[in-house]
């Protein structure tokens, strides 16, 4: 069982770990049994746990773009984060989610770092480095973590060393240093291995993020304000809605189905999203709603 631990004699982080809501959070993921509260100081938590805990995040909160294409200003602190994927039960950028994780992992007495990529999957051209994961230290042994990337990413933390690799439902993760700066995280699809985001082991500050963050929420060239974007991965299913598409990975099928405006809320509930009456009616106007015109 995981327990914080006394928190008066722990130093305080540029990252807010010690504004956290952590109880909030394991609720959220369904995991309100690692209590955080009136527990006895502990070691650090296992590789185990820490796996636990990346895919509990993983299938309860989901990738969510729609305040980008909304125009709703994004907030990084904290506490809007947990008010937003904890409390109100929403989704987030790859930002709220790895650094909500990051300060989950810290509070739990891990060291974290937040690494910077450039995400190369689905892209043409140079792309900028706007995109987090996490290093952290359990044991021996370093490790990165990503619960931002979506449905194409991977379950468990990867061991942050040259040649680790893992596979989930048939497609392998690995991890490849290209130089003595340059590594990255590779994905092997049909076509062999390509690289899914390129990053560096520069440990990054908060503002670092706060400048790829209005890039990725403000500015017209953004992938993230284009369409309606939501991804949830599980144990068992990879589920991506981009546009008005509908796709679902299992390990045995493959399905994509096009998403009218009627069935939008409906759609939305498999990602476990509800949406406000005003959130909802500006997400309709401009849905890619291509079905056929009825006559009422």
């Amino acid at each position: 069982m995981i327990h914080a631990g006394r928190r008066s004699r722990r130093p305080v982080s540029s990252w807010g770990a010690e504004r956290l809501d952590l109880g909030a959070y394991l609720e959220r993921v369904g995991m309100p049994h690692l209590t955080p509260i009136g527990g006895p100081v502990r070691s650090q938590p296992t590789l185990r746990e820490v796996c636990e805990l990346h895919r509990a995040h993983l299938a309860a909160i989901p990738f969510d773009n729609i305040d980008f294409v909304l125009d709703t200003p994004v907030s990084l602190e904290p506490e809007a984060i947990v008010e937003k994927l904890c409390r109100r039960r929403r989704g987030g950028c790859c930002h709220e989610h790895n650094l909500l994780f990051g300060l989950v992992l810290e509070r739990l007495g891990l060291p974290v770092e937040r690494l910077a990529a450039r995400v190369l999957l689905g892209g043409l051209g140079p792309r900028p480095r706007t995109h987090m994961l996490l290093k952290t230290r359990i044991g021996d042994d370093e490790w990165l973590c990503d619960v931002g990337f979506g449905s194409d990413g991977y379950l468990d933390p990867l061991p942050a060393r040259e040649g680790a690799e893992t596979t989930r439902f048939g497609r392998g993760f690995r991890v490849v240093a290209h130089d003595r700066f340059q590594w990255s995280v590779d994905v092997r699809m049909s076509q062999g291995w390509t690289a899914m985001y390129q990053f560096t082991h520069e440990s990054q500050q908060p503002m670092d993020f706060t400048v790829a963050h209005h890039f990725l929420s403000t500015h017209p060239g953004s992938m993230l304000r284009k369409a309606p974007l939501l991804q949830l991965l599980t144990v068992g299913t990879s589920l991506q809605l981009r546009g008005d598409l509908l796709k679902r990975v299992t390990p045995t099928e493959r399905s994509v189905d096009r998403v009218t405006v009627d069935a939008l809320p409906r759609v939305l509930g498999r990602f476990g999203i509800t949406l406000t009456e005003p959130e909802l009616a500006a997400l309709t106007r401009i849905f890619p709603d291509r079905s056929p015109a009825r006559a009422d």
